[in-house]
């Protein structure tokens, strides 16, 4: 089933406020520090009615609460919904993405122009998150064609999104009749439950002529703009733990990407979805669609103890150590293909891409370097590739809170490593 191929403005979707969408649309305003919105420009904090979700008939349903902290990764968000949430995330309305991939491409060509490197790094992203094949096509969709299953399109128009006054479906227009100050994104389910295809539309407002973000919104802002409006074309809904508030992550102190309360999602690492929230919502959906979505648990060692971030802080620099096992999110590693091991969005490092015996270990922002770059050998040793030394404890004994150092691999028991599969 394809998505139609009627103009934008007459798109059958319907929409709901927060987090259930039984049309798989969602919408936020641009969230930046000195924008001058009220509370109710958010949709979630006037006061008025709980958020409800229009259904295909044109019902209204209660929107489901947040799961509590500490629940499972994946749970139904309703009796009778096909949306699944867990802690810090929740879907649209879907519970699962395509197998096969997606190809995001541009309404044209002011489109690709001013959104294109913001979308090729967040679909990058996307991909290695969930293991899925999201390219992105450089040549101009156009507006009226139909559109194909695995297809998300993306535009840069003026006034693009009118929000509702009554709770009912938004729409997505091309005459610029929209509400002001709004962005928008949609995804489709031509299959049940699944996210076959999706659209997005960027105010122009928050351009200059020249295509460039407006100094208030920054290229930060306009990285993680972006990267909330594609999250929501494949299939993530807003992720608010309550009207008018936000999850953050007790180690980090970061807020979901997905999330609508200003400044929620204006991470440090622009662009990024949180490896504690919207990720886990990405792998979930990715995974019941049979990706082969990376291993993500502990790296156990001497003693059974867990790698982990010194103190569950994500600053750059913060040393590697050996702890006993907390279930903390410093302690959860995501192995990639590339040959990284990533906790709290950033990756094992080995420090200044040192080859001594005794070189430290720390977290890093991923850049990609040789430093980063990591592989379990034969013997369970956990190598860093451009050195050839393994990873190991700084002192023999299995101790809490030992150092982990780089070491000329060997037989000792502090140089084997459990790793994710």
């Amino acid at each position: 089933m394809t998505l139609g191929d009627q103009g934008v403005g007459d798109v059958k979707t319907s929409g709901a406020r927060r987090v259930t969408w039984a049309g798989g649309f969602a919408a936020v305003a641009l969230i930046v520090a000195g924008l001058p919105l009220s509370g109710s420009a958010f949709g979630d904090q006037d006061g008025s009615p709980p958020p409800t979700a229009r259904s295909r008939t044109g019902g209204e349903t209660p929107d489901p609460a947040p799961p509590p902290p500490g629940s499972a990764r994946i749970r139904a968000a309703g009796a009778g919904s096909g949306s699944v949430s867990g802690p810090g995330w929740a879907s649209g309305g879907a519970t699962r993405l395509l197998a096969d991939g997606y190809v995001i491409r541009f309404l044209d060509r002011r489109a690709a122009e001013w959104l294109g490197p913001y979308v090729r790094a967040s679909a990058a992203e996307l991909a290695r998150i969930t293991g899925l094949s999201i390219s992105v096509d450089p040549e101009p969709a156009g507006y009226a064609y139909p559109r194909s299953r695995g297809e998300i399109v993306v535009g840069a128009l003026a006034g693009p999104c009118v929000v509702p006054a009554d709770g009912g479906a938004w729409r997505a227009v091309t005459d610029g009749s929209g509400t002001p100050g709004w962005s928008c994104g949609f995804h489709a389910r031509g299959v049940p439950d699944t996210v076959t295809g999706g659209h997005a539309y960027i105010d122009t407002s928050f351009f200059t002529a020249e295509g460039k973000p407006i100094a208030r919104l920054g290229e930060a802002g306009m990285r993680n703009h972006i990267s909330h409006e594609l999250g929501h074309t494949l299939g993530l809904g807003h992720a608010d733990d309550a009207p008018g508030g936000c999850v953050r992550g007790a180690d980090s102190g970061e807020a979901p990407v997905m999330c609508t309360v200003s400044n929620g999602y204006q991470d440090s690492r622009a662009g990024q979805y949180v490896q504690q929230f919207d990720v886990q919502g990405l792998r979930a959906l990715a995974e019941a669609g049979g990706a082969p979505v990376p291993p993500q648990g502990r790296v156990t060692g001497l003693g059974g103890r867990c790698l982990g971030v010194a103190g569950g802080r994500p600053a750059n620099g913060t040393p590697i150590r050996l702890r006993d096992c907390d279930g903390g999110v410093g302690q959860s590693w995501i192995v990639e293909k590339d040959g990284t091991l990533r906790a709290m969005g950033k990756c094992l490092d080995d420090l200044g891409n040192g080859a001594a015996d005794g070189n430290g270990i720390d977290l890093f922002d991923c850049n990609g370097t040789a430093a980063q770059k990591w592989a379990v050998d034969a013997r369970g040793r956990l190598v860093h590739l451009a050195s050839g030394k393994a990873l190991d404890l700084a002192a023999a004994g299995s101790t809490d809170d030992g150092a982990v150092v780089l070491n000329t691999p060997g037989r000792g028991r502090g140089q084997l490593w459990t790793v994710p599969k």
